[in-house]
């Protein structure tokens, strides 16, 4: 199955920049998994608050027959956006390479299971999608494949990475020896963080962990040191401190994975490959800022670079939060306004730089 419908314009978000909006459904994760909402119900809450129009999924969580789609799915997915005026923006695949348990995938396994996924979102009508992990050889084998279905193939950069990390040089030397525009990068803003944010130190607090430690995480997170060397100096903090690293279950780990504090110009290192945003947040304050992520930097970054594409907002607050302590539509609705408030505010400073 493929595309047959073209792929609907979406607005700016603010006049004078090609940057729009929308969302990830994984924004309402912890609404979906306790059955608050079906499918059609879901895209319903986003119209009526007016969060989209730009619609971007994780395929494992919204597809019941994942990662293949039946006939009836692609019909009524259709129809909903025909419907609501939606945009599909990305469709994230994944690699899930414990489905055995005996062994990880093969590559040709690999390749076999991503090919489906990326058939299945060009039959919903996905121009773009989100890969994960996927190394060199894998990429080579399915770029024939994003081209036969008319996609975009963009790498997710999450955090801990940064867009100079290890790993992430070596997937831009791929794109430099293919030389392909069908690749990219999926930029996710939890990689340029300032602080860990509010909601996993709450988190944290409500499972024992006291001031002085909270600080001691903290500064040990604002370090260079890699992310293993992090973690492990805060594992033998909590044993110095008496406190065992387990009552934490995965949260010590989670607090340097899910926090990269790459300094924001390096997004402009590669700016013309980035297709796609995970704009990333956990909260946002009083002043209707996010307290960790410094989106005024970050969104004038974006614009200086002219990048031309979503900001899919992505609400990952659930996992550390419980259900009710938050309002995931309600957060992306004051994420939107903040966005929008920086964009104006880069585009006074451009125009300010170029009249200067």
């Amino acid at each position: 199955m493929t595309a047959t419908a073209p792929v609907r314009e979406a607005q700016p978000a603010v006049p004078g920049s090609d940057i729009k909006l929308g969302l990830t459904l994984y924004s309402l994760t912890s609404e979906w998994a306790a059955g608050r909402y079906d499918l059609a119900g879901l895209l319903d809450v986003v119209e009526q608050a007016g969060i989209g129009p730009g619609i971007e999924i994780v395929a494992s969580q919204t597809i019941r027959t994942y990662p293949a789609v039946t006939g009836e799915f692609v019909r009524d997915w259709r129809e909903a956006f025909d419907r609501h005026g939606f945009v599909p923006s990305s469709f994230g695949c994944n690699l899930d390479m414990g489905r055995r348990r005996d062994r990880d995938m093969t590559l040709d396994e690999e390749y076999e299971f991503t090919v489906t996924q990326f058939r299945s979102a060009s039959a919903l009508g996905f121009p773009l999608v989100r890969i994960q992990s996927a190394k060199p050889e894998l990429i080579r084998r399915l770029l024939p494949v994003a081209e036969e279905l008319d996609l975009t193939m963009a790498w997710e950069l999450h955090a801990p990475l940064g867009p100079n990390s290890s790993k992430v040089l070596e997937i831009r030397e791929t794109y430099a020896e293919l030389d392909s525009p069908r690749l990219g990068f999926v930029a996710d803003f939890s990689a340029t963080m300032h602080a860990m944010s509010p909601t996993i130190l709450r988190k944290l607090a409500k499972m024992g962990l006291g001031r002085e430690e909270l600080d001691r995480l903290q500064e040990i997170w604002a370090t260079d040191a890699d992310i293993n060397a992090r973690h492990g100096e805060f594992v033998e903090y909590l044993h110095s401190r008496g406190i065992a690293p387990e009552s934490l279950g995965s949260f010590a780990r989670l607090a340097f994975n899910m926090h990269g504090h790459v300094d924001p110009a390096e997004w402009a290192d590669i700016m013309p490959q980035i297709k796609h945003v995970h704009a990333k947040f956990y909260d946002i304050d009083e002043h209707g800022d996010e307290p960790a992520i410094d989106y005024p930097a970050i969104v004038r970054e974006f614009v200086r670079g002219g990048y031309a594409g979503f900001f899919s907002s992505e609400w990952e607050g659930h996992a550390f939060a419980d259900l009710d302590e938050a309002d995931p539509v309600d957060l992306v609705q004051k994420q939107h306004d903040l966005i929008r408030r920086s964009l104006r505010a880069a585009l006074s400073d451009d125009f300010t730089d170029k009249d200067a």
